[in-house]
């Protein structure tokens, strides 16, 4: 099956990376669980065809799972017992690399940041965040000496974990930390992308600002 375009960015990331173990590869569909992040990373847009799949290669005690079709996502959901769910647009980042130029300095978090970054950011566990910051894939952004927020980088290669502390926010600085993260994917050899929630206005305004592509599609990601 292609993944070359924007749905299937994360399927893309895991194969290059060489943490993708490709468990079913059709025409219209391609199954992949990737070693690092545990996920399961589905592809395909036909329901007939999707959930006899699924369910000839993962159990029922899979913990967690993307579906790169909303409709065949929501039969999965309902189909495997999930607990939880978000809807998400994908987002990509096709332009040239942002200038070294911003109005904040950045370094990678370390242990010693762990607390701070738990203590604020929540969409995560704290283990989750524990094991970005040992993989290095959480930058600190700073005016001057002082910490303003952080973005991140999920296990499976998406950008996330956006947080601007409060007193900061509307001055441009959550732009700042996308776009380097956008350059410091880049630079790994990557295309950029992330995924946003389709209720978060602020977040897909943000997308725009930093010059990123979203898709027409909804992804799905749901979890134990």
């Amino acid at each position: 099956m292609d993944i070359s375009g924007i749905d299937h960015l994360g399927l893309d990331r895991v194969l290059r990376r060489g943490s993708g173990e490709i468990l079913a590869d059709e025409e219209d569909a391609l199954l992949i669980r990737d070693r690092i992040s545990g996920a399961y990373l589905f592809a395909c847009d036909d329901a007939a065809v999707g959930i006899p799949l699924l369910e000839g290669h993962i159990g029922r005690d899979c913990g967690l799972l993307m579906v790169s079709d909303r409709s065949l996502g929501r039969a999965a959901f309902e189909r495997y017992g999930f607990a939880e769910k978000i809807e998400c647009f994908q987002v990509a980042y096709y332009g040239p690399k942002p200038s070294d130029e911003s109005v904040l300095r950045f370094r990678e978090a370390d242990e010693d940041d762990l607390a701070m970054l738990i203590g604020n950011y929540h969409r995560i566990s704290p283990e989750e965040l524990g094991e970005a910051v040992r993989r290095r894939s959480v930058l600190l952004g700073y005016d001057r000496d002082r910490p303003v927020g952080f973005i991140g980088e999920h296990p499976e290669g998406s950008m996330g974990m956006l947080y601007v502390f409060p007193e900061y926010r509307r001055r441009g600085f959550g732009a700042a930390l996308q776009r380097r993260m956008i350059a410091k994917t880049m630079e790994a050899g990557y295309i950029p992308f992330g995924q946003v929630e389709t209720g978060n206005l602020a977040s897909l305004e943000l997308q725009k600002k930093t010059g990123m592509t979203l898709s027409d599609n909804v992804i799905v990601w749901m979890w134990r």
